[in-house]
């Protein structure tokens, strides 16, 4: 009895001591949690919502204003800087991590130079695009600093960008969950993380505040009431007023406050998510590709009959549009035979890249496969130049339109990435989305520089002294302000052109004190040059 009563004695309190361990485990493990998310708002919560006031001063009713490269140094600023506070810092560092930094550099110049041009452009096309660059050329910049990328094909960052900004919006709440973490800390606990000192500093602040501000009112009436120069200051001050566009009602205000809102739960969540470690397993683990085990042989037959019906087309092409040695169809010319079909080869162009590079990811590649993919390519470049061919003969008759400019711009850059594809196809560590990215962010940064309106003004007008003519109602309709320096003055100062509708709206927009924020290079020029042309008129006519 005494034994069993004993062993009864010592398992009890056991039993409770368990008991009483797991609510005090669990409400340790909630603490720290909620430790976390409060430090994780002091990490991200201020930032975050300066950029959302520097995102709306530079971006609201501004998408082509002297503040985008602004913003985009700004962006890169802010991103660098939480990244390296949220990122512990390694001494050592592989060749892999310098040739990201490099990666990231030029990332950077490119993405500065794409919010630059945005001020220096009124071609609605242009400045779409730059953002669409800025945008791509930002998420690889954030992916590339939390990522390891050796390996990665087109697939894997397609895959882990998706993933990142999914998982971006699914952390839009992260701040409300973060603030309420913060004020469901016990205040013991907030006492003992915060410093008495530093709390008792800020009080004794506001108490000063406090008196402070009845005070110096009563002082200041008594001293305006004494002096009617001083008198006048503090009425001017009390009254001033400046006129800000984006502040003229309530509406537009809480447009605005919305408009922030949006940025900092955003930027806010980017930063939520992206941090923690097990999100970067998660992209890291989604972006790992499957080894290419598909039966070769279906690629083989495929690409096989495609070879056959690309190398019959190239042939044509070869002997009849480029040497003229076959007969045409009856009613056709070789001139509209060029221009027919001009989109649709344009089409297969593309397709064939994506067919390279679908069977280079998902079939196992052998030597036949090779020669198969390589001669899709060598027929694709005759392809592209005879779309290329086409669409000259097509400009030498109709002259130039920006769509048709466009268009060659895009062929000269499929001709380049089929090259980068082309080596892909017999070295598959060649980093093929790294050439992608190089290649067609110089060349829209270099196509977007040149500032193509300017030149199809140009083009257009020269083709006009040979005796032909040019469409009136595209180089007065069509162009952007770009064209204002290369058009004849009778064009652009006519009060019913496109460039004088648009000046107009440049200077009603820039009269405003905050309306600074829109100035733009090429509309300042233009409405230079108008100022000036007006002037000599009214010279003119007096």
């Amino acid at each position: 009895m005494d034994t069993n009563s004993e062993t009864r004695l010592v398992s009890m309190p056991n039993v409770q001591n368990v008991q009483q361990i797991s609510p005090m485990s669990r409400q340790q493990t909630e603490l720290e949690e909620m430790q976390r998310k409060e430090k994780r708002f002091q990490t991200f919560g201020v930032g975050s919502f300066l950029y959302a006031l520097f995102y709306t001063f530079c971006l609201y009713h501004n998408t082509s204003g002297i503040t985008y490269p602004f913003f985009a140094g700004g962006t890169l600023l802010f991103f660098g800087y939480f990244i390296k506070k949220s990122k512990s810092s390694s001494a050592d560092e592989n060749q892999e991590q310098k040739k990201a930094h490099i990666n990231n550099i030029f990332l950077m110049v490119c993405i500065v130079l794409a919010g630059g041009l945005n001020c220096a452009t009124d071609s609605g096309v242009l400045i779409f695009f730059n953002k669409v660059l800025m945008s791509v050329l930002i998420s690889v910049f954030f992916l590339q600093c939390w990522q390891e990328l050796t390996g990665w094909g087109i697939a894997a960052y397609f895959r882990s960008c998706a993933l990142m900004l999914c998982g971006t919006i699914g952390s839009i709440a992260a701040p409300i969950e973060d603030i309420a973490a913060k004020w469901k800390l016990r205040p013991a606990q907030r006492e003992k993380t915060e410093n008495p000192n530093r709390k008792r500093k800020w009080s004794s602040v506001g108490i000063g505040l406090l008196i402070a501000i009845p005070v110096a009112m009563f002082v200041t009436i008594l001293l305006a009431s004494a002096d009617a120069v001083f008198c006048s200051i503090v009425y001017d001050i009390l009254t001033f007023s400046i006129e800000i566009d984006f502040l003229e009602n309530i509406g537009t205000f809480i447009r605005i406050l919305f408009y922030s809102l949006i940025v900092f739960l955003f930027c806010y969540g980017m930063f939520a998510y992206n941090t923690e470690t097990k999100n970067i397993k998660k992209i890291r683990e989604a972006a790992k590709t499957g080894e290419a085990n598909m039966d070769p042989y279906i690629a083989i037959t495929v690409n096989g009959v495609m070879c056959v019906i690309y190398l019959l087309f190239s042939s044509v092409q070869i002997f009849g549009l480029f040497l003229g040695k076959m007969e045409l169809p009856a009613g056709y010319t070789y001139a509209s035979y060029a221009r027919r079909g001009f989109f649709e080869l344009v089409f297969v162009c593309v397709f064939n890249i994506f067919m390279v590079l679908f069977t280079m990811t998902y079939f196992k590649v052998s030597r036949l496969l090779k020669i198969l993919l390589t001669v899709i390519c060598g027929c694709t470049y005759i392809m592209t130049i005879s779309s290329a061919y086409r669409m000259l003969l097509y400009i030498s008759s109709y002259h130039l339109t920006f769509l048709r400019l466009l268009v060659l711009w895009g062929l000269v850059m499929i001709a380049i990435v089929m090259t980068g594809v082309l080596i892909f196809v017999y070295n598959q560590k060649f980093s093929l989305f790294r050439f992608l990215l190089i290649v067609l962010s110089v060349g829209w940064l270099v196509f977007s520089a040149a500032h193509p309106d300017y030149w199809i003004a140009s083009y257009n007008i020269m083709a006009c002294d040979d005796g032909a003519e040019y469409d009136h109602f595209y180089l007065t309709q069509s162009l952007s302000l770009d064209a204002v320096a290369a058009l004849p003055k009778e064009i652009y100062s006519d009060k019913d052109s496109v460039y004088w509708k648009r000046v107009q709206k440049y200077r009603r927009k820039t009269e405003t004190f905050l309306g600074a924020r829109a100035f733009n290079f090429s509309r300042a020029y233009a409405a230079h040059q108008m100022k000036g042309a007006s002037i000599k008129e009214r010279m003119r006519s007096s």
